[in-house]
């Protein structure tokens, strides 16, 4: 393969009260606050918690996305709430290089969502892989920038 997985990036969640989910991962888990982005490209708030404190010597740990449709929009996350209620969205692995990872997969005639990369939330490129070709699972390619 002509790119690496280097781990889980992150986990999307989609709850159908994102402001309490905020607060329950805030204020009861404690977990720390990343950041938000609205990514109005995909019509998507996007609320990033690290899932523990960085250990020692570590760059990053996995991620909790809490993802929002963008306020007066149907976007993505709206039709998934619509669809399957609330639940994980999508599991986001980091990639040393997405538009490499995109044409090995394409060339290994894998369907993808996105034939090249997007811009993503907190400074990133991105591309997902369609369900299709997981067995019904959502995933992200997340390449830092």
């Amino acid at each position: 393969m002509s790119f690496k997985i280097l781990g889980i990036n992150h986990v999307g969640l989609a709850p159908r009260d994102p402001a309490l989910a905020r607060r329950f991962l805030a204020d009861l888990l404690r977990l720390p606050f990343v950041g938000e982005e609205l990514v109005a490209e995909q019509k998507t708030n996007t609320i990033m918690f690290d899932s523990t404190a960085t250990p020692p010597g570590a760059s990053s740990v996995p991620r909790l996305e809490i993802l929002e449709n963008q306020p007066g929009t149907e976007g993505p996350i709206a039709k998934f709430l619509a669809r399957k209620g609330s639940g994980i969205h999508h599991v986001a692995l980091s990639v040393d290089n997405v538009a490499a990872a995109i044409a090995a997969l394409t060339k290994a005639g894998v369907k993808l969502v996105d034939s090249t990369p997007r811009n993503g939330a907190h400074n990133t490129a991105v591309a997902f892989i369609h369900p299709d070709a997981t067995g019904g699972l959502l995933i992200e390619l997340v390449e830092q920038k």
